[in-house]
């Protein structure tokens, strides 16, 4: 039985992946972290919507496990996205 994501969080995916591609944009320092709070701002100001910030989370925690990224040991989960990875973890639209 395999279990496939419901279209809601596919949404959610795919806009949790613009918000972190805009991040990478708009980067200037050497390390990058993401948390969940950080995308839930972002996917406010720039795209207008507004999700649960433990839904972000999931998403954010699924994407960062597929991409490998060190988990950064905080009351909120955060994770860090380094310089040698920026061109790799272009993540597609």
């Amino acid at each position: 039985m395999s279990t496939k994501p419901s279209a809601s969080q596919e949404t959610i995916l795919e806009f949790v992946k613009r918000a972190i591609n805009l991040l990478l944009d708009n980067q200037i320092s050497d390390t990058l972290i993401l948390s969940s709070h950080k995308i839930n701002s972002i996917l406010k100001d720039k795209c207008g919507v507004n999700f649960k910030i433990d839904r972000i989370g999931r998403a954010l925690s699924k994407i960062a496990k597929q991409q490998e990224l060190k988990r950064i040991s905080t009351r909120i989960p955060k994770y860090e996205l380094k310089p040698s990875k920026f061109k790799r973890f272009r993540l597609p639209d």
